[in-house]
């Protein structure tokens, strides 16, 4: 946790001279897309929402679980940063609703626990064409609305006869797998555009003095290093909370399929998954600028999710749409992520909250920030999607049996 907050300490103060020039110099609002820095952030500045969201993680997991064992969707959320990145969503909408902190927490669990047994049913029909018909493992994560919404698009516009699989792409992309590079790179380029646009004097008040180019590098290098330690804090959390769920799921759910993080799909389909990340950032690029016309504000390119989320909805697009829609399925995701991400910041102030300077990144949770403006209206939709669902896994499981 202390990674997880020192992470996110770095990646705001380095993007805060960006967003504050962005501004000056544009006359538009943007922020850096990470649902782990907002997440990280209003944990640290509102202790409620920290407290609550610890034991919604954990007691949220549990009606998951208590969910999975008698209802048709068997499935148990595993991937632990997403966890983590929901309790604290869904405890600062219950904390910005003025509940006490009881009741955030019951209500809270609840919810908790119901997206995330259904989210994972609604990508396994995606998940088992890619994996061959296998139920082995479901995908855990808060972009499937976004993914499953592109790859059916992409499916509809695409060619399933030309798998993206049967191409061999260059050896000169390989880089972009690197986190490290692929981020200090994207980050660059934006740092040094609005420095040289805004010219040494309006850079200096920031700089303390130094070269205006140089500042503008250095600057982007450290929020590239909080990223990685954000990521590493990540990584550590879920490497201790994965094994404990598992062991839990196992003893109480008999036939669970484990809904895992979404590079367990990444060794399926290598060239999917290059088709969907750069179809995925230049969708982002042209948010941008959609998202400044229509809210004035931008939403920068997120390079992990055009990578990680968007590469899975070129997976999933090639599946239902070959390469073409493998192309047009991430497109259409970075599309989505980055333009949601400006709508959502004209509906909620994460500065106020201790999140200056950054916003979300994960689509589902965008989405359901979006319905709990009105909670009412919002708690009927989760509890309804989930029946939904269960419907329709009964209707899967009896044509599975039939054949």
């Amino acid at each position: 946790m202390i990674m997880l907050s020192s992470g996110s300490s770095l990646v705001v103060t380095y993007i805060t001279p960006f967003s504050e020039l962005f501004t000056t110099i544009f006359g538009l609002s943007g922020f850096a897309t990470s649902s782990e820095s907002v997440s990280a952030a209003m944990q640290t500045a509102i202790p409620m929402v920290g407290s609550a969201s610890a034991l919604i993680l954990g007691i949220g997991f549990l009606v998951n679980v208590l969910l999975a064992r008698p209802s048709p969707l068997k499935y148990v959320f595993l991937t632990g940063h997403m966890l983590w990145i929901l309790s604290v969503v869904v405890a600062f909408v219950l904390y910005t609703m003025g509940l006490d902190e009881t009741m955030i927490v019951v209500v809270g669990s609840i919810i908790q626990g119901l997206v995330t047994t259904t989210l994972p049913a609604i990508s396994q029909p995606y998940v088992r064409k890619v994996t061959g018909g296998s139920d082995m493992f479901a995908v855990g994560h808060l972009t499937t609305l976004g993914t499953v919404a592109a790859s059916t698009v992409g499916g509809l516009l695409g060619d399933k006869s030309k798998s993206a699989e049967d191409i061999k792409l260059p050896e000169s992309l390989e880089f972009f797998k690197d986190t490290s590079m692929s981020v200090s790179i994207v980050i660059d380029v934006f740092y040094l555009v609005l420095v040289i646009a805004a010219g040494p004097d309006a850079v200096a008040a920031y700089s303390g003095g130094s070269n205006y180019i140089l500042f503008g590098l250095t600057q982007a290098l450290g929020f590239t290093v909080g990223i990685l330690v954000l990521l590493q804090g990540v990584r550590l959390f879920l490497g201790e909370i994965v094994p404990a769920f598992k062991g839990i799921s196992d003893k109480l759910v008999p036939g669970a399929i484990p809904a895992l993080d979404v590079p367990a799909l990444f060794g399926f389909a290598p060239n999917s998954l290059m088709l969907g990340f750069v179809g995925a950032a230049v969708g982002m690029l042209l948010a941008m600028v959609a998202s400044a016309a229509a809210f004035k504000t931008v939403p920068l390119i997120s390079i992990i999710g055009a990578f990680f989320t968007g590469g899975v909805a070129g997976i999933f697009g090639n599946v239902t749409g070959g390469r073409r829609g493998a192309v047009i399925s991430g497109f259409l995701y970075g599309f989505f992520l980055i333009f949601f991400a400006g709508f959502v910041s004209t509906l909620y102030d994460f500065a106020a909250y201790g999140a200056e300077g950054v916003g979300h990144d994960c689509i589902d949770v965008m989405a359901f920030l979006t319905v709990m403006k009105q909670p009412i209206l919002g708690i009927v939709v989760v509890v309804a999607l989930f029946v939904v669902m269960c419907l329709v896994q009964v209707r899967r499981n009896k044509k599975a049996a039939e054949q």
